[in-house]
């Protein structure tokens, strides 16, 4: 039968490892005691090729030099459990950035690590417009304007906000009502030339997924939090920009101009750039909420 995995029954040792760390019970030892795939269930998460000590397993659609060793790259020498606590305490959203570019090998390496974010069932969903566009920036920025005179333009009719209640939506409304100082102060800063929505940021990441497709929201939320912590070890900043989000529902420019697929939706948007301001201290908290068992 044709399966995604093959095994090499003259290389196997029938160690097990494979069968152990499959998540979908794919594989079973033989009366030779060597592993055999026997299933269809396979969703080509690729553990199995990634544990095997004897190299016996291979991909039916991708070459070994897609599974090169973590080894020959990464060792416990140059990242550990402190170093990445500190790290990952340190990133803060960066709302100031100097007007220096990002590289092309850069962002093509940011693409290339939320190919590696988890996805619910390896589904692999997740998809990208990166935008460096000065041009383009603008339409987005023309676009969200246009979204947001929209909004207030309904929050000041009574008819539109007493039907919304009628409707249900009378808590989106109160929502928005509380968003209106912020939605005003972009507008008066968009006339003055400031930038309140992408914050002069070089770099605009947008994720999008099939509405329809497993958790996407998840899933593209994982993806960039994978490429804004790979920015940061580029000495990059970065912040969610949820306007662009929202407005891209309400405004179908947005989405022709990102060329978002009618059947997806936008689900997080990251701004990345090199930041004008370098944080120097780690900032408070509030206590983790925990329960211990």
């Amino acid at each position: 039968m044709d399966y995604l995995i093959e095994v090499n029954n003259e290389l196997c040792i029938g160690c097990e490892a494979c069968i152990d760390v499959c998540p979908r019970d794919c594989f079973v030892l033989n009366s030779e005691g060597k592993s055999v795939m026997g299933s269809h269930l396979c969703h080509s998460c690729g553990h199995c090729i990634s544990v095997c000590p004897e190299k016996a397993l291979s991909h039916r659609d991708f070459g070994e030099d897609e599974y090169p060793l973590i080894s020959n790259v990464l060792n416990s020498k140059t990242v550990d459990g402190e170093q990445l606590y500190y790290l990952l305490k340190s990133i803060r959203s960066t709302r100031k950035y100097k007007s220096k570019p990002i590289s092309k090998e850069i962002l093509k390496q940011l693409v290339d690590v939320s190919r590696f974010s988890p996805t619910g069932h390896h589904i692999q969903n997740v998809e990208m417009v990166v935008v460096d566009n000065p041009e383009m920036i603008q339409q987005l920025k023309d676009e969200v304007t246009e979204a947001i005179k929209g909004v207030l333009k309904k929050l000041d009719n009574p008819f539109y906000r007493f039907l919304g209640i009628l409707i249900g939506k009378g808590e989106t409304i109160r929502k928005a009502q509380g968003s209106r100082a912020r939605l005003e102060r972009m507008l008066a800063g968009f006339e003055v030339g400031t930038d309140y929505l992408f914050h002069g940021a070089p770099v605009i990441a947008v994720f999008h997924a099939k509405t329809k497709s497993l958790i996407p929201l998840d899933n593209c939320t994982i993806a960039s939090t994978y490429v804004r912590i790979v920015g940061e070890g580029h000495g990059l900043g970065s912040c969610y920009i949820g306007y662009l989000v929202y407005s891209s529902k309400y405004n179908p420019r947005i989405r022709e101009i990102l060329n978002i697929p009618k059947e997806n939706t936008v689900f997080r948007v990251l701004i990345l750039g090199y930041p004008k301001h370098k944080f120097r201290t780690f900032v408070a908290r509030n206590p983790a909420k925990v329960q211990w068992k």
